[in-house]
């Protein structure tokens, strides 16, 4: 864990505050309870500056915090895109991945006989999968059940003005590692990949691709840019390997008790477990502290 970069408490409330959501804000079920979106918008209403940062698209999000009266705008899909929280109006977005690289991830991914989820934006945000072949991917696929965005297709075939803005690849260790190596190897300087243990299906794994501009920490920046706020005033959770970005251009980061090591290495402060709603609990003391 880092040490503090200054101390925060005594400016509490000119802070910018941006959360991650799954493994942080979120239970670990996947919700943000009626209770908690009541006591998050009563820390809005008094001021405070809050939004949040996660890997989930729109449709993925926003069901989920619908009744949050969240002020400014959100980053999504890792970075991808920053948006309007009420209606998804896409505000900035990232670069995307070169055809080329798509087919080399694809070839990769047929030779361990990993089908992919691949993500694209042409107007509108779609994913698309053709098998789901493990209980790892099975399961990401069910956590998508109400996402209107989602469809199975023969192969994987895009519109002229669709372009591919992310990959998972979901497999075992022995599958995906090889494929990660040679990704890092040989497009190292075009794409940004996370290659972790899935947190909810222990012996699975989960290699996500994006462009290389693609990462939180670059549209934290994109943000705070617009809002004209200084970066030196944001504060950041989170709890994944996806984080890291946001925790080096934040000025205070916090990692979950539930965090990775790697991330809660590089905080500068850890607090309890999403399951406890730490970060709820976190905001509300040190708001009402100050």
């Amino acid at each position: 864990m880092k040490k503090m970069k200054n101390s925060y408490q005594d400016m509490a409330k000119d802070l910018l505050y941006i959360s991650d959501l799954d493994g942080t804000l979120l239970l670990p079920d996947g919700t943000f309870p009626k209770e908690s979106k009541q006591r998050l918008n009563h820390l809005i209403d008094k001021g405070m500056k809050f939004t949040i940062a996660t890997a989930r698209n729109y449709d993925s999000a926003h069901p989920i915090l619908k009744g949050l009266n969240l002020r400014l705008p959100v980053v999504l899909f890792n970075g991808v895109y920053l948006a309007d929280f009420h209606n998804g109006k896409i505000l900035e977005h990232t670069q995307f991945i070169d055809k080329e690289v798509v087919d080399t991830i694809l070839a990769l991914a047929q030779a361990q006989t990993i089908e992919p989820f691949i993500y694209t934006f042409g107007g509108e945000h779609q994913v698309y999968y053709r098998h789901v072949t493990n209980p790892g991917s099975i399961a990401y696929l069910a956590s998508l059940e109400k996402d209107k965005r989602v469809k199975q297709v023969p192969e994987f075939t895009f519109q002229k003005d669709e372009n591919v803005s992310g990959l998972l690849l979901i497999g075992t260790m022995k599958n995906l590692e090889p494929i990660y190596h040679h990704l890092k190897e040989k497009h190292f300087d075009h794409l940004n990949s996370y290659f972790a243990e899935d947190v909810s299906m222990k012996g699975y794994y989960w290699l996500q691709t994006f462009h290389q501009q693609a990462n939180k920490g670059n549209m934290v920046e994109k943000l705070v840019d617009r809002l004209n706020f200084p970066l030196n005033k944001t504060m950041v959770f989170g709890d994944y390997l996806n984080d890291l970005d946001m925790f080096q251009v934040a000025g205070y980061s916090v990692a979950m008790g539930n965090a990775l090591p790697a991330v809660k290495e590089s905080a500068d402060q850890v607090i309890g477990s999403n399951s406890q709603g730490a970060v709820l609990d976190f905001l509300e003391s040190i708001w009402m502290n100050t």
